[in-house]
């Protein structure tokens, strides 16, 4: 890849993003770096493949990267890199959010690719769902195969409402007990199956919405509800 593969790569990207077009992003380009917008045209379009060394300088600015890789001299793939571009034009909350998912992400995988043998747990599969839940009676089953030792059933997600923290095909590993203080399990009231992180307090057990969306639940005793089962991991979509 050289200079001219790497800018149209990176004029792309930030078109999909801005929801413009090339001409737009070029003449923002050229506004905010003082660099010709001919001189950007055909650098974009090929006509120019040797740009001078300031014109690549300025582009490196404002694009925040390093020389060698806006020549097109970085080890990345072409997925890394857009996922690169994306962040640095995200926010504070944006870069927050992905690097959590990241570090949440990275540790799962490292744990899956540690893990050696596996067994079969039956899933469950709602059929049908509900504003804060699932409809728990009559859900199907399936039979999976998961490494962790821990886990005696599982449910498949079927809607986003758990987003970000689990999505429609995440699989929630249980383990066949109660939550301690802090952790995340799987709950039925009612017929309505629900994810909830549990806490105790004040003699009270809560039961708190994990995304925020929903009011807390808030029990005197505990067999107010019946566990199905502490979360212990999850198998992404």
């Amino acid at each position: 890849m050289g200079i001219n593969e790497r800018f149209k790569e990176l004029v792309d990207v930030e078109a999909m993003v801005a929801h413009k077009q090339t001409q737009e992003i070029l003449e923002k380009i050229s506004d905010e770096s003082e660099i010709p917008y001919e001189t950007l045209r055909n650098l974009y379009y090929k006509k120019s493949t040797d740009p001078k060394t300031s014109t690549t300088e300025k582009l490196a600015k404002y694009y925040n990267i390093g020389m060698n890789c806006m020549l097109g001299k970085c080890n990345h793939t072409k997925e890394e890199r857009e996922l690169l571009q994306l962040f640095r034009q995200c926010g504070h909350h944006g870069k927050s959010l992905i690097g959590l998912v990241a570090r949440h992400e990275a540790t799962v995988a490292k744990k899956e690719r540690e893990a050696q043998g596996k067994h079969s747990i039956p899933c469950l599969v709602p059929v049908n769902r509900v504003d804060n839940g699932f409809i728990y009676e009559g859900s199907k089953t399936k039979e999976i195969l998961t490494s962790v030792e821990e886990a005696y059933t599982a449910i498949e997600m079927i809607s986003n409402a758990y987003a970000p923290i689990h999505f429609k095909g995440d699989i929630v590993l249980l383990a066949d007990r109660y939550p301690e203080h802090g952790e995340r399990a799987v709950f039925v009231k009612n017929g309505i199956g629900f994810a909830r992180d549990y806490f105790e307090e004040e003699s009270k057990y809560i039961l708190r919405c994990i995304t925020g969306h929903q009011k807390d639940i808030v029990l005197n005793r505990l067999d107010e509800v019946e566990c199905i089962g502490t979360c212990v991991g999850v198998i992404r979509a």
